[in-house]
């Protein structure tokens, strides 16, 4: 259908051949039907534009390529009347490039051979290509239903768990999304500043993870623009939304009211009012807890740290920085997202908004440095 988008016609169809893959009998008749699909006429309108000619041994020539790969390629470039052009993919815009020009030339030549005609695209035989297209997409998406409902009845796919990481900069975001998934699929110890997403199958679930640049210690003000953005594009990478936010919080790291509020004030003016049913905190480096339970910290912890894990329904689970990828914490932590999604009933997961979709980006200068507040925090 891409022909029908150069109305009336396109005056030029460049066949791109990369020099580092063979080109044999598959690809010739690959073309041959490509270009057959599109009506007769076609190979009159047609250059071979041969890519990644930097890769070519030191000293060997586009022409000797041709000779010395064989028989179909030299048949391709008769085909198109022996009209040929070569790019070295490592040659910078900014550099004295003359390869744009040079095709253009050859394409203007092209052109005055065929008296200024272009080619006219048989409509016909493309929606004939599009409808058949359409009803394989459609065969194939009825068998993948079939597939799913037949996995169900056997018990069912490995459950889909759509996790976002939030919190603040440098508190082990990376680290802890690397303990879930069992591999070192994030970057730790340096700072995040894109989103990024992996997924692997752990315990038996398709665990899917968005890791998120930090916000500021303080205030929500001070986390640029672009930081904010940022996160809600995250939340967008989780479509239809993510199962749950998980808000990592360092156990050396003290509570206060400040920062406790900073930490809602994010969440709710990211994620809505309704953020909070989706938010669990996931406490890191508990190592540095030793023999002292969880409950024992959160008691010692103080009422902003009780406050916060109320807001988040008491849902809360500890992981420890020192000896990632233990089943047995990645399975309690997996078995607490899942009953967090069955209390919430038919509010699942928090379904993404459009405004989170936006791709502007408004940098901020605020370089602002948090609190070093995860003194000995041995996040790997």
């Amino acid at each position: 259908m891409g022909a029908i988008l150069c109305p009336p016609g396109p005056h030029a169809i460049l066949l791109v051949v990369s020099v580092t893959q063979p080109f044999t009998e598959v690809e010739k008749r690959a073309a041959e039907e490509q270009l057959g699909a599109l009506g007769g006429g076609t190979w009159r309108y047609s250059i071979v534009l041969f890519t990644s000619v930097d890769k070519l041994p030191k000293g060997v020539f586009i022409e000797e390529h041709i000779a010395n790969t064989g028989e179909a390629l030299q048949w391709l470039v008769e085909r198109c009347g022996s009209r040929y052009h070569s790019f070295d993919n490592t040659r910078k815009e900014t550099e004295d490039n003359t390869q744009v020009p040079e095709l253009m030339e050859k394409v203007e030549e092209m052109i005055t051979d065929n008296q200024g005609w272009y080619f006219e695209v048989n409509e016909l035989i493309l929606l004939e290509e599009e409808q058949a297209r359409r009803a394989l997409e459609e065969e194939r998406m009825r068998m993948e239903e079939h597939a799913r409902q037949r996995e169900q009845m056997i018990g069912g796919p490995p459950r889909e768990l759509r996790l976002l990481l939030l919190g603040w900069k440098g508190v082990g975001k990376s680290s802890v999304g690397n303990s879930i998934l069992g591999r070192r699929y994030f970057e730790s110890g340096q700072e995040t500043e894109l989103c990024l997403r992996r997924q692997a199958l752990v315990c038996g679930r398709r665990v899917t993870i968005v890791d998120t640049p930090g916000w500021d210690w303080f205030s929500v003000r001070r986390t640029p623009k672009r930081i904010r953005q940022e996160t809600q594009r995250g939340a967008a990478l989780l479509r239809p939304g993510p199962h749950t936010l998980l808000l990592v919080l360092p156990v050396v790291s003290s509570l206060t009211a400040r920062k406790r509020r900073t930490l809602l004030a994010h969440i709710e003016t990211l994620f809505g009012d309704d953020a909070c049913l989706h938010t669990m905190v996931l406490f890191s480096c508990g190592d540095w807890l030793g023999r002292t339970p969880i409950e024992e910290h959160i008691l010692r912890g103080g009422r902003d740290l009780q406050r916060l894990l109320e807001y988040c329904g008491n849902y809360y689970h500890v992981m420890d920085s020192k000896t990632p990828g233990k089943d047995r914490s990645v399975s309690v932590l997996l078995d607490k997202i899942e009953e967090m999604i069955r209390e919430n009933g038919d509010k699942a997961f928090l379904p993404i908004q459009t405004e989170w979709l936006s791709e502007e980006s408004s940098y901020s200068s605020d370089n602002t440095e948090p609190e070093d507040d995860c003194r000995g925090c041995m996040l790997q």
